[in-house]
């Protein structure tokens, strides 16, 4: 392990942080507000880590599998631990552990929030809120890869931070890729926030709503999130951002070069869209016979919550906590499923899902016809039993630490229910669960412990377990040629 080398970017990536806490921190100076000088504390602390970690550092080393790791764990503990700085030092959280939960919650796109009142937060403060988001949404590591030209292995970063069972490149050298993926993120976001203005939203809200739509994130300027807008063409605006965000980015620069038909050609597109449809129309039907919501009114509530769920984004247009027990269970079930793989969404991903049912269908053959050769096939390719078994032990540990995590929050005194909304809603990288953690509360009534273990959970759900399980193995730290 080349530990000055792994000091080296690190120092870098903090220095790099430190400028973007100079964004909220201009803020504060432009709007005169007290949390002028807990940003420039932050900016301070967050320099001078970075500064040490780069004066023992080596520029030149070479990056294996082992450096890609640590690198891409030790820089999201890093911003997240400093990312706490401001809530903590700004007196906008009680406790640093809670501004570590929120600065965990922002950078991992949960939107899961310990602040009961984030409307006399400071503009500074909800700016670095959304920030964290946007920052985190499409990876940090792959903004650095864009920072940083000329990195060797940088292939070992970017395949430890991209969501999904395979880190697919829309082009062959990594920074190119990493270029174009944030060049369309950017894309998205500002137009997302043109239309916010040109439907009557404030500047600032749109702004702090485009990077949290993007992101999938759902942190909010108003404690009503969404529903204090009660605009049906913010509500639309903000559910196409949605749907795009929760897409392969990848597809999108597919579909610049091949068309459009590139998009809807793909399975993971097509099943992801045919989810949203029918949860729409099921949870839709059970508001207008059960609750006698008018027909339009609950496809509007419908709609936005599917999608808002199924993309991680956590972002409210209704209390859906006080919806039907079968909408519940719906809703609980696109908190498991997630978004597209290579999105900003979190949860398992839905090309997962489609593997683990064609693995479960072909198994089934299997014992029919036991010396039948039956291959699993995905967008009509043969789908390597690597990857096969990659996702079978995704889903094995993140049903454990779910069911483990549940456990741990049920022993705090919470709810059965309460707890394991709780962790779905934080492994999934979601926000709003149901019952003490629902749409119209915050997460302000878990003990210290129960704090722990969800940011914990947010961390692996943002990280896609691996990356930081794999290093706690004492294997990993043994010296190995070949890492």
């Amino acid at each position: 392990m080349n530990y000055s080398f792994v000091g080296n970017i690190l120092g870098r990536l903090m220095i790099a942080y430190a400028g973007f806490m100079g964004i909220p921190f201009l803020v504060a100076l432009v709007w005169q507000e007290g949390s002028m000088l807990s940003f420039l504390l932050s900016i301070i602390i967050t320099l001078v880590v970075g500064l040490i970690l780069l004066a023992y550092g080596q520029k030149d080393g070479r990056m294996g599998v082992r450096e890609g790791f640590v690198i891409v764990a030790g820089a999201w503990l890093l911003t997240s631990f400093t990312g706490a700085l401001p809530y903590a030092i700004s007196g906008a959280v009680p406790t640093y552990l809670d501004g570590l939960f929120e600065s965990v919650s922002g950078l991992t796109t949960t939107g899961a929030s310990v602040i009961d009142n984030v409307e006399i937060l400071p503009k500074s403060v909800l700016l670095w809120r959304s920030l964290t988001h946007w920052l985190g949404g499409m990876g940090i590591i792959v903004l650095f890869i864009v920072l940083l030209p000329n990195m060797t292995g940088a292939v070992h970063l970017f395949n430890a931070e991209v969501t999904g069972p395979t880190s697919e490149r829309v082009l062959p050298r990594i920074r190119d890729n990493a270029l174009k993926l944030w060049q369309i993120y950017m894309g998205f976001t500002v137009l997302q926030f043109v239309l916010l203005l040109l439907v009557g939203m404030h500047w600032f809200d749109a702004i702090n709503h485009s990077f949290a739509t993007m992101a999938t994130g759902g942190f909010s300027t108003n404690n009503t999130s969404i529903m204090y807008y009660d605009n049906l063409a913010i509500e639309l605006i903000i559910v196409v951002f949605m749907i795009i965000a929760g897409v392969n980015f990848g597809l999108y620069f597919q579909a610049w070069r091949s068309g459009i038909s590139k998009i809807f050609r793909d399975i993971e597109f097509q099943f992801y869209l045919g989810i949203i449809i029918v949860s729409t129309l099921l949870i839709s039907l059970s508001l207008w016979w059960t609750m006698g919501i008018e027909g339009g009114n609950s496809l509007r509530q419908a709609l936005f919550q599917v999608v808002s769920i199924i993309t991680t984004t956590g972002f409210m247009s209704a209390d859906f906590d006080q919806w039907p027990s079968v909408t519940k269970i719906i809703l609980l079930c696109l908190m498991f499923i997630g978004g597209c793989a290579g999105s900003t969404a979190g949860g398992m991903k839905v090309s997962r899902i489609i593997l683990l049912f064609k693995l479960g269908w072909v198994e089934l053959k299997r014992t029919i016809h036991p010396k039948a050769v039956i291959n699993v096939r995905f967008a009509k390719r043969s789908v390597d039993p690597v990857i096969l078994n990659t996702v079978s032990v995704f889903f094995f540990l993140f049903f454990s630490i779910f069911a483990f995590a549940t456990l741990l929050l049920a022993a705090t005194g919470l709810e059965p229910f309460d707890a394991m909304s709780a962790v779905v809603a934080t492994l999934g990288n979601i926000g709003p669960g149901f019952g003490v953690v629902g749409p119209s509360t915050t997460y302000s009534s878990i003990n210290p412990f129960g704090e722990s273990v969800l940011i914990l959970c947010m961390l692996l759900g943002r990280l896609e377990i691996f990356t930081l399980l794999v290093i706690i193995q004492p294997e990993f730290w043994r010296s190995r040629k070949g890492w």
